[in-house]
């Protein structure tokens, strides 16, 4: 991961923290978010603008949010995170 460490940015995924970063040209925003001990993980594109969310995973009560099925979803031009991730920039906004 461009301009980052990938491990801390992973580290604040199992945190819910709001982490933007851009891949292929496109900007992203992902969040965290705990509603009934449900945690659930939302990735949405910024720029361009999308009408709805790119990506939502929920994990099961009690289990923190579903960071590994973030990690392993082929949402990246059908590459999953990790086979991405060297082409991904964090960035603050």
């Amino acid at each position: 991961m461009q301009n980052g460490n990938v491990n801390e940015f992973i580290d604040l995924m199992h945190y819910g923290d709001e982490l933007i970063f851009m891949y292929d040209g496109k900007k992203y925003f992902l969040q965290g978010f705990k509603e009934d001990d449900i945690c659930t993980l939302y990735l949405d594109c910024w720029e361009p603008p999308a009408d709805d969310y790119i990506y939502v995973v929920s994990g099961a009560p009690g289990e923190g949010y579903p960071v590994e099925k973030f990690l392993e979803a082929k949402i990246w031009n059908g590459k999953s995170f990790w086979q991405a991730e060297p082409d991904m920039k964090w960035v603050d906004a």
